[in-house]
């Protein structure tokens, strides 16, 4: 009796065994897939990078000829340039570090062009049909994918996620008077001097010439070919040299080191903001 107990105990603990080694068996099988899987996404999403450049100061001068002036006025520090391919996709993506957020969201609001979509997840952001446009932090940020396919365009997400994973990606400081909500794209632009204003606004610029300020910011009035604008200036004197600059009927508001106006561009001189949006 006692013998047969203990072949049945023996038979328990054999077959107690063969299921713990199944089990782990089944543990080491599931490791390892999750490993492979792994593996081919690392695969899958590799950065491949063709060729990089990098440009400072006058350097610029030998990336984009003529068109250095309006990014130099901006005060440029650096532009990489890659030539990548991401997921089995060409791409160039240009990176501009500008000096503050506002300077790279003054030289996006010159560039942004008819957006597919536009400052989506609470960021600021243009998608075209080749190209995405972007604000992050003090960096302006360029992707071009001369494919256009819908492969690509959904690859631009990773791609950027990929060279800025960081959260803290400062917002410009938009004027506290406008009040300014989501979508900025094509709405606000901003202004760091004689360049980049004239391409704005004609009226504004003939009356700032040859005088000095920080910044402009200016956005479409209420009426057909008038603007609204946000002078910042480093000084209260710069701000009552520009006063005398205006017709009293313009001025708005003025707060320390900040004028907010309103204008009206001359019939002839109208700019043409069909690609900024208004």
């Amino acid at each position: 009796m006692k013998s047969e107990e203990l072949k049945i105990g023996a038979k328990r603990k054999s077959l107690k065994a063969i299921k713990e080694y199944t089990n782990v068996k089944k543990v080491l099988l599931v490791l390892f897939l999750c490993f492979a899987c792994s593996q081919l996404s690392i695969i899958h999403c590799q950065l491949s990078i063709t060729r990089e450049r990098v440009f400072t100061g006058q350097g610029l001068y030998g990336f984009m000829n003529g068109g250095a002036d309006l990014f130099l006025e901006y005060g440029v520090e650096k532009l990489t340039n890659r030539d990548v391919t991401w997921n089995g996709e060409s791409y160039t993506i240009d990176i501009y570090e500008m000096p503050t957020p506002e300077d790279a969201f003054g030289i996006y609001s010159m560039q942004v062009f008819r957006c597919q979509q536009a400052d989506l997840g609470g960021g600021i952001s243009c998608l075209s049909p080749y190209q995405w446009l972007g604000v992050i932090g003090n960096r302006y940020v360029s992707v071009v994918f001369p494919s256009g396919s819908e492969a690509a365009q959904k690859g631009v997400d990773g791609l950027i996620d990929h060279y800025f994973p960081e959260t803290d990606n400062a917002l410009p400081v938009f004027p506290e008077k406008w009040q300014a909500e989501p979508p900025y794209s094509g709405v606000l632009k901003y202004a760091r001097g004689p360049i980049s204003l004239s391409n704005i606004s004609k009226d504004l610029s003939g009356r700032l010439k040859e005088l000095d300020y920080k910044g402009v910011w200016l956005r479409k009035g209420g009426e057909e070919d008038t603007y609204e604008a946000c002078v910042c200036c480093d000084s209260r004197q710069q701000c009552e040299a520009i006063l005398t600059k205006l017709d009293p009927t313009m001025v708005i508001e003025l707060q320390d080191t900040v004028i907010y106006i309103k204008g009206k561009e001359s019939e002839e001189e109208t700019p043409d903001f069909g690609p900024f949006g208004f």
